[in-house]
C-alpha cells in the first residue's frame, strides 16, 4: 500500500489488515487497496491519478450520491486533498460486468441502474443550474482530433470529423457520474439489488455527455432488451436532442478512449472504443439512408 494512503488509514484507526490489492486497467490507474478494521469494517482506498479526479470524487461522495438512496453507494470515511487519497466504506455485490446473469435478472440490474441514474441527475445542486454552453466546441474537437491522431486510423478520424461538424444542442446540465457502465455496477445477487461505485468523473454536465452515450454506443445499441430496460428504470427514453448530442458526444469519447487506451496498453478500453465507433458508423448509415435508431 503506498505510504500517503496507509498515512490516511492510519488517521482514522490505529488496528487494520490490508486484505487485497485491486489493480485497475491501463498503465497509470492506481490499484484500489482493500482494508480491514479491527471490529470488521471494510473499506476501499485510493489514490488518485489526479487532483482533478480526487475533487470530483470527493465532491460527489460529499453532495450527490446520498440521492442514490440508502446504502446505494460507498460512504465517504476520509479523504486528503494534498495527497489525493480518499478512503471510502465497501458495498456488498461484484461488478456487473464479472457476472454471467439469467436475462431475467440482467433485465432487472439494468432498470435498477436506469432507475439509479435518474435520482443522481436530479440530485440537489447548490443555487441554480446552469445551460450547457458550448462555445469553444470547434476548438476543442480541433484540440482533440490533433491530438489523437497519431494514435488513431485515418478512416475512423474521418467519421468523428463527420459526427462533431456541429456542436450537439444545449441541454441542461446534471449531476453525472461520468463511467456508468457495468464495472461500476455492483450486484449484489443474494439481495438483487445494484449499488454503483467510482464517482472520479462526476460533474456537472448534460446527462448525454458521458452517461447516455457512452452507455448507449457501448451496450445498448445492440441490445434492445437491455435498452427497454434501463429507459423503463429512468423513467423516459432519450429526447430527439438528446439522441443527436449523444452523437457528437460519443464520437469525441470514442476517439479520446481510442487513443488512451492505446497509448496506455489497455486492451478492453481499446475495444470499448472500437465498439463505440462501429455503432456511430452504423447509426450514421441508418440516417442516411432514411432509417433512425431510437
Amino acid at each position: 500500500m503506498p505510504a500517503a494512503l496507509r498515512h490516511l488509514v492510519e488517521s482514522v484507526t490505529d488496528t487494520y489488515m490490508v486484505v487485497a490489492e485491486h489493480p485497475r486497467p491501463g498503465d497509470i490507474r492506481p490499484s484500489l487497496w482493500e482494508v480491514k478494521r479491527a471490529g470488521g469494517d471494510r473499506w476501499f482506498g485510493k489514490l488518485h491519478a489526479a487532483a482533478k479526479l480526487h475533487q470530483r470524487e470527493v465532491d460527489a461522495c460529499r453532495k450527490w450520491t446520498s440521492a442514490l438512496g440508502s446504502d446505494r453507494a460507498p460512504g465517504l470515511v476520509a479523504a486528503d486533498a494534498r495527497t489525493s487519497t480518499i478512503l471510502v466504506t465497501a458495498i456488498p455485490g461484484q461488478g456487473l460486468d464479472t457476472l454471467r446473469l439469467p436475462a431475467e435478472q440482467e433485465r432487472a440490474a439494468y432498470e435498477q441502474a436506469g432507475a439509479l441514474l435518474a435520482r443522481f441527475h436530479t440530485a440537489e445542486i447548490d443555487g441554480p443550474v446552469p445551460m450547457a454552453i458550448e462555445e469553444s466546441w470547434d476548438e476543442a474537437v480541433t484540440h482533440l482530433l490533433d491530438r489523437t491522431a497519431p494514435y488513431v486510423p485515418e478512416h475512423d478520424l474521418a467519421l468523428v470529423r463527420v459526427l462533431v461538424g456541429e456542436a450537439p444542442p444545449r441541454l441542461p446540465r446534471v449531476s453525472q457520474h461520468g463511467d456508468y457502465m457495468p464495472r461500476n455496477w455492483m450486484w449484489d445477487e443474494t439481495e438483487q439489488r445494484l449499488r454503483i461505485v467510482d464517482f472520479e468523473r462526476s460533474e456537472l454536465r448534460s446527462a448525454a455527455y458521458r452517461d447516455f452515450s457512452r452507455l448507449r454506443y457501448r451496450i445498448l445499441y445492440h441490445r434492445p432488451d437491455l435498452n427497454a430496460a434501463f429507459h423503463y428504470g429512468y423513467g423516459r427514453p432519450l429526447t430527439e436532442e438528446e439522441q443527436i448530442a449523444c452523437q457528437a458526444y460519443g464520437a469525441l469519447d470514442a476517439l479520446d478512449s481510442l487513443a488512451w487506451g492505446i497509448k496506455h496498453r489497455d486492451i478492453a478500453l481499446v475495444d470499448e472504443a472500437h465498439t463505440m465507433l462501429e455503432n456511430l458508423r452504423r447509426e450514421m448509415s441508418k440516417s442516411v439512408w432514411g432509417g433512425r435508431r431510437t
